[in-house]
Order: structure tokens, then sequence, then C-alpha cells
């Protein structure tokens, strides 16, 4: 939810601004809630196995 605050800080002037933004802002959220925690799943599978 705080990553919304960076819309707070950006100049929009257009609505194709406003979607690129959303849109990386999905990624961000998605890279932050999916992607660390699958990755360090990962990595911890990995040390247990050696």
């Amino acid at each position: 939810i705080s990553s919304l605050s960076i819309l707070n800080h950006v100049g929009i002037d257009s609505e194709a601004e406003m979607i690129g933004y959303g849109v990386s802002l999905i990624a961000l959220n998605l890279g932050m809630y999916v992607g660390v925690p699958v990755f360090g799943i990962m990595k911890l599978c990995q040390h247990r196995r050696k």
C-alpha cells in the first residue's frame, strides 16, 4: 500500500502516463510480494539439498 504514495510525488499529465505508472506499480508489488518470497524459498530448498 505504501507504494501507492509514489503516485503523489510524480507529475502525471496524461492518461497514458497514469496507465504506465499503474502498470509499473503493479509489477513492483508483484516482485515484492510474490517474486522475492519465491526466490527465497527456492534458495532455501537448494541450501537444504546440499
